[in-house]
């Protein structure tokens, strides 16, 4: 937290720091130095994708799928950290976070695009109270221990789909193994074999049906960067809510029914 700050500091001169007091309409515009730091830096689109941040002197600027980095008032310096408020606030997360609560509607579409049957779909026996769609990588961790409360997820109402992000890339050992995953007759059981370090050497495909695997991963891999996701595991809820990294079930389902109080 410290750090980030200090590099702030270092980043700007003395009179950019004229904080906590009124500004005019010209001074919130954005320096021509800051938007063609962005253009240069990051191209066109972030360049219109510029605003002033909470410290005088740093304006935000919005790249890839929504990171924020900072631009000094002259445009000679990029940073990339955390602003924090007096009171241990992290607002740049904060920021991040409205960010993504705006992408919602175009996840929420796309995610809606995808037909349940290119999934791999773990579903109560009961009744389906909510649908998380999971991004997951068969090597990572976190997925692996994601995986283990399915059967508790399950009871509490709750389907997981999911949906494959060899964070690796096309043709990596991980896409591989998440291509026999997706073409296998069981794909329930070849995905828990996977993410248990169990061999998938029982797994037989047709040539059209790896085909279609490669074509199903590669795509999914796609969406998934598309539309924010840049680890695993990572969570779309039903209103397209982006859900990064690993959370238990005894966390999740009490969140799930405040928020959609079904």
């Amino acid at each position: 937290m410290r750090i980030s700050m200090i590099l702030a500091l270092l980043a700007l001169s003395s009179s950019a720091f004229a904080a906590d007091t009124p500004t005019s309409k010209a001074q919130q515009q954005v320096p021509s130095a800051v938007t063609a730091t962005a253009k240069k830096m990051f191209g066109e689109e972030a360049s219109k994708k510029v605003a002033r941040s909470p410290v005088a002197g740093l304006y935000e600027v919005i790249v890839g799928n929504g990171d924020v980095l900072y631009i000094s008032l002259n445009g000679r310096h990029i940073i990339a950290g955390n602003i924090f408020s007096r009171n241990g606030k992290n607002l740049t997360k904060k920021r991040q976070n409205e960010l993504r609560q705006e992408d919602n509607p175009r996840r929420q579409k796309a995610i809606n695009a995808v037909d349940e049957t290119e999934m791999v779909v773990f579903a109560p026996k009961g009744e389906t109270k909510y649908t998380v769609n999971v991004f997951t990588d068969v090597d990572c961790g976190y997925c692996a221990k994601f995986h283990q409360e399915r059967q508790k997820l399950n009871e509490g109402g709750v389907k997981v789909r999911y949906l494959a992000f060899p964070r690796a890339g096309v043709d990596s050992t991980t896409y591989k193994k998440m291509v026999s995953i997706w073409c296998a007759s069981d794909q329930q059981k070849a995905m828990t074999d996977a993410k248990e370090r169990k061999s998938l050497g029982w797994v037989s495909c047709s040539i059209k049906s790896k085909k279609n695997s490669r074509k199903n991963i590669k795509a999914q891999l796609e969406l998934g960067q598309s539309i924010g996701v840049s680890g695993t595991p990572a969570m779309v809820l039903e209103d397209g809510e982006l859900m990064p990294g690993y959370v238990p079930a005894d966390k999740l389902i009490p969140f799930l029914e405040e928020k959609f109080g079904k």
